[in-house]
């Protein structure tokens, strides 16, 4: 890694989506006007489609952290904050492109805002409609207004023009003071993935920091390329981690009661879902054509259903054996 003090460290887990990440790659190496110093570094979470090859042959700027064991979105990241040196640390998903701009931008604000421990962009998707990219962070009351307007308000708090203070901005893209971040320990790796970026932005928030969401830059997500061809597996992973942040910032019974409420807001969202479905195209909402009843059912079984079943953490466990079985065994001792 470079001995120098950057001012951002760019953290980008591979995941074997490769046309998606030298997509990534390229959108953010392709700035030469850029003014603030990077350091682009790139964790292979033991990836198999070749695209650690590809990117040594297009990107050979790039440093590279090869890993043979896949672990969770929050040790990888902290895998790279360990081995870099960087004023700001800048973790972006390998699904995302950079607008020209962003980080100096990003970098600019966070020199300007010394009590803001994180910044996030506006995130949109391929299509260019707004994507969640900040929220308030979990209460009662937030997850009631959630539950009772199918998620169109409470939760949602990434909208306006301007630079606002909210509780968490979204992990795909997001600029982390490296001196606040350390502070508190960085990612909690108790999460395997999900929530931890709201996890983290409680523990700033202890030690006095803000998280800000800074609508004037822009990034492009595709969206969950990593886990998309497993819901079964995301959701339960996504239930673990709800049940493990509500139980470690809630009481029980404030526990208990926001995974009913989240419930039935999914719920809801599955009866509307369906009744959408029945009706003439013409008559049918337009925001109708990206509800997916069967995401929301799965959901809200999981959310008044018992323990959730096996996760993405149990996936990476299995495929973690598998190499290890496949590896030859090792021979002890000398030759006779």
């Amino acid at each position: 890694m470079n001995e120098t003090m950057t001012d951002v460290a760019v953290s980008i887990v591979n995941t074997s989506n490769c046309a998606l990440l030298l997509r990534c790659l390229q959108t953010l190496l392709d700035e030469p006007d850029r003014r603030c110093r990077v350091d682009v570094v790139l964790l292979d979470n033991a990836s198999t489609d070749n695209s650690l090859e590809a990117v040594r042959e297009r990107f050979p700027q790039v440093n590279v952290i090869a890993q043979t064991r896949r672990a969770g979105f929050g040790a990888n990241h902290n895998t790279v904050i360990r081995e870099t040196r960087s004023r700001y640390v800048y973790v972006l998903n390998e699904d995302t492109e950079t607008s020209p701009g962003t980080l100096d931008a990003m970098v600019e604000y966070l020199d300007a805002h010394p009590r803001c421990a994180v910044v996030g962009p506006r995130i949109v998707g391929p299509d260019g409609r707004q994507q969640g990219s900040a929220w308030r962070l979990m209460s009662l009351p937030v997850q009631a207004l959630w539950a009772l307007t199918l998620g169109q308000r409470g939760a949602v708090i990434s909208t306006g023009d301007r630079p606002k203070v909210v509780g968490a901005v979204s992990a795909c893209a997001m600029l982390v003071r490296r001196e606040a971040f350390e502070r508190v320990g960085c990612f909690d790796e108790s999460y395997f993935i999900f929530s931890e970026e709201a996890d983290s932005a409680r523990r700033l928030a202890r030690h006095g920091y803000e998280i800000h969401y800074l609508p004037t830059v822009v990034t492009m997500h595709h969206g969950q390329q990593t886990t998309s061809g497993v819901p079964d597996r995301q959701i339960n992973e996504h239930w673990r981690s709800f049940r493990l942040y509500t139980e470690r910032w809630h009481r029980p019974w404030e526990a208990r009661l926001l995974a009913w409420l989240t419930g039935l807001g999914y719920a809801q969202a599955f009866v509307a879902a369906q009744l959408a479905r029945r009706l003439p195209a013409k008559l049918r909402p337009a925001a109708a054509q990206a509800w997916n009843p069967g995401i929301y059912l799965l959901h809200a079984r999981r959310a008044f259903g018992g323990p959730p079943g096996p996760g993405i953490r149990e996936a990476a466990d299995a495929f973690n054996r598998r190499r290890e079985s496949a590896q030859p065994p090792t021979r002890a001792g000398g030759s006779s």
